[in-house]
């Protein structure tokens, strides 16, 4: 099953966040789970069979860590959290 998720994380965030948002993105490639940056924020992507409850689980863990390094709360784009540039 395909599953996939765009998260208020625009790509004017800068290179410095990035960087600490790196190792929880590097988790999610661990288990599967494929990021492209795209015009509507981080896309986040999976081909494999991932139990919905285990993607649920990994994608909830890593807004919680983007929400504090990044000092706004991470959430679906395409929902409650708008993408907005980085000012």
């Amino acid at each position: 099953m395909n599953q996939d998720i765009t998260l208020n994380i625009h790509w004017t965030i800068p290179d410095e966040l990035w960087m600490k948002l790196l190792p929880s993105v590097q988790k999610l490639n661990a288990n599967g789970i494929t990021h492209s940056i795209e015009p509507g924020g981080l896309q986040l992507y999976s081909e494999n069979d991932i139990p919905e409850s285990e993607w649920n689980r990994l994608i909830s863990e890593f807004c919680e860590k983007a929400s504090e390094i990044l000092g706004f709360p991470v959430g679906d784009a395409c929902g409650d959290f708008p993408c907005i540039p980085f000012q």
